[in-house]
């Protein structure tokens, strides 16, 4: 006899789990949803100040909300569809949101057009983010060498990051290379993009204009020592999801909502 169930060693991991994505989707839900009010109320004095930046957070904001409710409302389906054929009961493992790593399942219902169109909205989810954070530094560094810069070296990755969300419109069954080099190019261009992002904020704030930057006065100090706290996280985040990409299937809604919380706070 066994001590333990041997089987256990091939459960997946807890944040893999349905609960986790459910929990984690809904605490992102909320914080994309006070910063979209945020973003509604502040508008009187952010509109006037960057209205372009102003317009691309609001953009991205409304594109990330609707592509968590739209998650959500697929793993809520999926789990109800699930709980109402024998044996009754909810898979432990989240939902794959495209399923994009199954073939030929019986949850697998999902039509081409319809991968396209989620896809789609993940590219679209991801150049905003990535665009409205690019913009973001080019406030900070507003000289035109150094705005051209910024959009010369970080402007290539938040496209190709985006790109690369639809490669596996077709399928995993013809494009299984394909499909991992995307994967792997699109983790690693978000990942250099958070590095970058935060060792420019870092520059910004310790050297460039540390006066500023930590002024006592409005409370400039405590939103610059949180957008740092978040350019942080959001660079830690990337690089665990690099090689944690299948367990943590939730986790890219997060780390766009920390990066559109940074560029509000910044």
């Amino acid at each position: 006899s066994y001590s333990s169930d041997p089987y256990l060693q091939y459960r997946p991991p807890f944040v893999r789990s349905l609960p986790i994505q459910i929990l984690l989707t809904g605490i992102v839900l909320a914080l994309v949803t006070v910063l979209f009010i945020h973003l509604l109320f502040t508008a009187q004095y952010h509109w006037p100040l960057a209205p372009v930046n102003y317009t691309l957070q609001l953009s991205a904001v409304i594109t990330l909300l609707i592509s968590l409710i739209a998650t959500l409302h697929v793993v809520l389906s999926a789990a109800l569809v699930e709980s109402q054929r024998w044996p009754y009961m909810l898979s432990y493992v989240a939902v794959n949101v495209p399923p994009l790593d199954v073939e030929n399942s019986t949850l697998n219902n999902w039509s081409t057009a319809e991968k396209a169109t989620w896809l789609t909205m993940n590219a679209a989810t991801s150049g905003l983010v990535q665009i409205t954070h690019i913009h973001f530094l080019t406030l900070l560094y507003p000289s035109s060498p150094e705005g051209r810069l910024i959009l010369f070296l970080l402007g290539p990755l938040a496209l190709i990051a985006a790109v690369m969300q639809l490669i596996p419109i077709q399928g995993i069954a013809s494009q299984t290379t394909a499909i991992t080099i995307a994967t792997v190019l699109r983790n690693i261009c978000n990942a250099t993009l958070s590095l970058l992002f935060t060792i420019g904020l870092f520059i910004w704030g310790f050297f460039i204009n540390r006066r500023q930057a930590w002024r006592t006065d409005g409370g400039t100090a405590v939103f610059g020592a949180t957008a740092l706290f978040l350019a942080l996280s959001s660079t830690a985040l990337n690089f665990v999801y690099i090689d944690r990409e299948e367990d943590y299937v939730w986790l890219p809604g997060l780390m766009w909502a920390i990066v559109l919380w940074q560029s509000f706070l910044g």
